[in-house]
């Protein structure tokens, strides 16, 4: 089975698990850019084709193994960028094909309502939070829907929470996110989920409480 991991951050609006799902972890320049973050920038900047069946083959087999059968999907899309009405065209032609090979339906029924700073220029991440606050309008009727979004990369989980929280607001019932990889800073709070663990995507939510480890032990693992 598929190794991925699981980051369940807690929305500051609704107090609800936010559940992203990934294959991996996304390393900065000064941590080293390692192969599996270099495939996630090709692709997203270039839609390199080794990148693009590297990551859907990956991303398909997650789905068969874990999502099957554990939830009816209404709808699949994509998180846009920061700029206002923008998606990244490589992403969004990504998660169309995903979307069809899954047999659930795209319609990109969010938007970015305004143009937010980039991230890489915010490094604290409650600013980070801030700065899309109010930013992600629903442009479609979700009430009751289950929604999957995809996204290249989740960092903080800013854009995540904005988008579920939008979405929650709009009345959808279940909204999941999918993407590459996860920020490595704070890697030790994500649950690495391996084929030892039987249960589908909902089960991984009701079993796993994020983070992994408490704040109270990374706060005494950093002190010298």
């Amino acid at each position: 089975m598929e190794l991925f991991y699981y980051r369940g951050q807690k929305s500051k609006e609704t107090k609800m698990t936010v559940p992203v799902f990934a294959l991996g972890h996304h390393k900065p320049k000064e941590e080293g850019e390692d192969q599996f973050t270099k495939y996630v920038i090709n692709f997203y900047n270039y839609g390199n084709k080794t990148e693009r069946d590297y990551f859907m083959s990956r991303l398909l087999n997650l789905f068969k193994e874990r999502f099957e059968g554990a939830i009816r999907l209404d709808f699949v899309a994509v998180i846009p960028t920061r700029e206002k009405d923008k998606v990244n065209s490589n992403m969004q032609s990504f998660t169309q094909e995903f979307a069809t090979s899954i047999g659930v339906a795209y319609q990109q029924i969010i938007r970015r309502s305004r143009t937010i700073e980039g991230h890489h220029a915010i490094s604290e991440s409650d600013k980070r939070f801030e700065n899309v606050k109010g930013s992600i309008d629903v442009s479609k009727d979700v009430q009751g829907k289950n929604i999957l979004l995809l996204d290249n990369l989740c960092i903080s989980g800013a854009n995540a929470q904005e988008a579920f929280d939008a979405l929650k607001r709009a009345g959808a019932k279940e909204v999941l996110t999918l993407c590459f990889g996860l920020g490595s800073k704070g890697k030790e709070c994500d649950f690495d989920i391996n084929p030892a663990f039987k249960g589908n995507i909902m089960d991984t939510i009701a079993t796993f409480h994020w983070p992994k480890v408490p704040k109270e032990k990374r706060i005494s693992r950093a002190k010298p």
